[in-house]
């Protein structure tokens, strides 16, 4: 939010308040991969035993690491947004006890 004088102002608790919805995000999106995850051991081979489904069972541990490690990495990145408004939640609250002369 801008201020009357151009500057800036940050309301800490509203940070806060979002690393905790990102943290939610984050939980969310780890039940996501179990479930798939529990999809794909459940499944197994969903082709049969054809050429396709032989196929299939000759590429589906590459794919499949392919789909859970862009998950992990996605993963990654909310955590990485939720600890860094964490982070400036922490700083905006120590520049305005700084700034209160009555802390």
């Amino acid at each position: 939010m801008t201020t009357p004088g151009g500057g800036y102002y940050a309301r800490w608790t509203d940070l806060q308040r979002q690393a905790q919805v990102v943290g939610e995000e984050r939980d969310f999106l780890r039940e996501v991969c179990r479930a798939l995850d529990a999809v794909f051991q459940r499944e197994g081979n969903p082709l049969g035993d054809d050429q396709y489904g032989a196929e299939l069972r000759k590429n589906l541990p590459q794919m499949k690491k392919g789909v859970f490690d862009a998950f992990e990495a996605y993963i990654a990145e909310v955590e990485s947004v939720r600890e860094r408004l964490k982070a400036n939640a922490a700083n905006y609250a120590e520049a305005e006890r700084a700034g209160d002369p009555t802390v």
